[in-house]
């Protein structure tokens, strides 16, 4: 078919520009220096963000667990009060090992 033939509007297109469609956070349309500084920085986030929620689940347990463990002591020290030294050595040493792990994390 020729263009004289065509019965509609004849376009002339000699340059078409193509735009690639973004991905992510229109990254695309970074130089690729800056976009993978960019990545970095998000993964880095990322990373951080997991941590403190793990650090706080530990907390969290930490301090749920100690205080059962302070009720327990309260329960036998008066059931037993000749072994709540004992009882509270128990739940002083859960204790410390829990903080320490925390501060560790």
């Amino acid at each position: 078919m020729s263009y004289q033939s065509y019965p509609g509007e004849v376009i002339d297109a000699e340059y078409v520009e193509v735009i690639p469609a973004q991905r992510g956070m229109g990254t695309s349309l970074l130089p690729r220096r800056t976009s993978a500084m960019m990545g970095r920085v998000i993964e880095e986030a990322m990373v951080l963000g997991t941590h403190d929620q793990c650090l706080a689940m530990l907390a969290k347990a930490g301090i749920e667990h100690t205080a059962a463990l302070s009720v327990m002591e309260a329960q036998f020290s008066s059931m037993t009060p000749q072994a709540a030294e004992r009882y509270r050595a128990i739940v002083d040493a859960y204790a410390q090992q829990a903080a320490d792990k925390v501060r560790r994390w």
